[in-house]
């Protein structure tokens, strides 16, 4: 009997170091910079402005959306946090008809606006303007079925 006791004994005390690896603290959020505005002609989607990282290129796990269910022609803000490589950002986005689009080194300021526009898949185009409408950057929009 004292052996079984002195078995359990150990067991309990060792079980706090043998247990589950604790779990790591979740990496702090990107300083947020200000915020863009947002317009999209797609019918609804949920978009993502993602610092232009190589870990941001290679991931599919892009957390909260910057503006979630962004309707067709409806105007929203979205928080910009810190650039990426070279000071760009990247535009990931996916509608409800499950079709994704993204868009890779958008130069992007708090205040600037961000238009989605096209009439089909191969004709959507991402316009980048400043707080007083010059343009400052056009890029074709890559669209592809989920």
């Amino acid at each position: 009997m004292k052996r079984v006791v002195l078995i359990v004994m150990c067991c309990l005390t060792l079980l706090p170091f043998g247990g589950c690896k604790r779990k790591q603290p979740n990496p702090p959020e990107s300083r947020r910079i200000g915020t863009v505005t947002l317009r999209s002609s797609i019918a609804q989607a949920d978009v993502w402005l993602l610092p232009d990282t190589q870990k941001n290129r290679k991931t599919t796990v892009w957390g909260a959306a910057s503006a979630a269910g962004v309707k067709a022609g409806e105007t929203r803000t979205a928080a910009l946090s810190e650039p990426g490589d070279n000071g760009l950002y990247l535009l990931r986005m996916i509608d409800a008809d499950g079709f994704y689009y993204e868009a890779n080194g958008l130069p992007l300021q708090a205040g600037w606006s961000v238009e989605i526009k096209g009439d089909g898949l191969q004709s959507m185009t991402v316009e980048v303007t400043d707080e007083t409408g010059e343009r400052k950057n056009t890029c074709k929009l890559f669209a592809a079925k989920l």
